[in-house]
């Protein structure tokens, strides 16, 4: 599970993949220059799949990835 108060992720889940210090944001402070990858609070929860919630948009019913 993420962690929502994680300072380098602002609770996403996930950081740029170029700058793993950045939340892979276009928000202040985040970075989008590289595709982005899951946080190590993403990676704690001891699953091999990553919380994927962050970056899920829901449109008319369907899934859509979204870059936040």
């Amino acid at each position: 599970m993420t962690d929502v108060k994680c300072p380098v992720c602002q609770g996403l889940g996930w950081v740029c993949e170029n700058h793993p210090t950045k939340a892979w944001t276009e928000n202040e402070g985040g970075c989008q220059c590289g595709a982005g990858m899951p946080c190590d609070c993403n990676r704690a929860n001891g699953e091999d799949t990553p919380d994927i919630k962050g970056i899920i948009e829901e449109v008319e019913g369907e899934p859509k990835m979204t870059r936040h």
